[in-house]
């Protein structure tokens, strides 16, 4: 099993170094603690953030969609889930949850305070892991304790109670290296269709890349759904839409027009409309009610 309580850590490693983030503004105050999985585990994590928020009341967000599989530790108060327009709550998953690739905004909601361990999973490498067809995990947020069973709320506790984000996220690594050492790569049509769509910030055309991939589109459509869980069509414009939002952020274009122009839109308007299909709202909306240390630490 992942959770399993004598998975050794991967050997070889230089020390880990963290990185802090502390932001206060009228909302708030957050502090994030930020470190490298093993390098030996990257194709699987991306990063490890241990996270904790006060606000004064209750904040929503809305999460865009991203390249990446989410997994949160959730340290308590629970989050909420709610419906797009904010007037029902969808769920709560105590100790924590795992979002599958989604193709639309994802609406939460804290109490006034919450705190966990945010784990940035590779699509593939949650894949490996989790052992599971990725579409039916797909436009989901599912409990951790559905995806691994009773084992994840014991890493749970084992998470909340160890002495510091060092010791959280060396547990982390013991835990994933023990579920590779476990599972059989994924196969090879996955692997580089994946990564050729990745490399190309979802530019390549669907019909090419199934060329080089010496297979049918829709073969290639049965490949993605089963291991990535959406279409090829679908990763690519989250692909895309995520690095605009990226380059955008972090100040790498002038302006939407010339983000558009970079990620391969035919014009801003049809970037304005990918973004509400995704976000829900305008670009403009959106990016006005972030925080500055959320927008500094978007993902990818």
């Amino acid at each position: 099993m992942i959770l399993g309580h004598d998975a050794a850590l991967p050997p070889d490693r230089a020390p880990r170094t963290l990185r802090t983030i502390r932001h206060a503004d009228a909302e708030g105050v957050l502090e994030m603690v930020s470190g490298d999985p093993n390098p030996r585990l990257r194709a699987v994590a991306l990063d490890y953030t241990g996270y904790r928020e006060r606000s004064a009341g209750p904040m929503r967000r809305r999460e865009l969609p991203w390249p990446g599989i989410v997994l949160i530790f959730d340290f308590g108060p629970t989050l909420r889930f709610l419906d797009a327009d904010g007037t029902v709550e969808t769920g709560r998953h105590h100790g924590g949850f795992l979002a599958g690739l989604h193709d639309g905004t994802v609406l939460t909601e804290t109490v006034g305070a919450q705190s966990g361990l945010h784990v940035n999973l590779t699509p593939l490498g949650a894949r490996r892991l989790l052992g599971l067809p990725m579409h039916e995990l797909a436009n989901r947020v599912v409990g951790v304790g559905e995806v691994f069973g009773p084992a994840g709320g014991r890493l749970v506790e084992r998470l909340l109670n160890a002495p510091g984000w060092a010791e959280r996220f060396d547990l982390l690594d013991a835990a994933i290296a023990r579920r590779l050492a476990a599972t059989e790569p994924l196969p090879g049509i996955a692997t580089a269709g994946w990564r050729r769509l990745e490399a190309s910030g979802g530019r390549i055309a669907i019909a090419d890349l199934a060329a080089s991939l010496d297979c049918s589109r829709k073969h290639l459509g049965t490949v993605f759904r089963e291991h990535l869980g959406l279409s090829p069509k679908t990763v690519a414009r989250v692909l895309r839409f995520h690095r605009a939002i990226g380059l955008y952020d972090r100040g790498l274009c002038s302006g939407w027009a010339d983000v558009a122009y970079e990620c391969g839109y035919t014009d801003q308007a049809h970037f304005v409309n990918d973004f509400r299909r995704f976000a829900g709202v305008s670009p403009t909306v959106f990016l006005a009610t972030r925080r500055p240390v959320e927008r500094a630490t978007l993902p990818g």
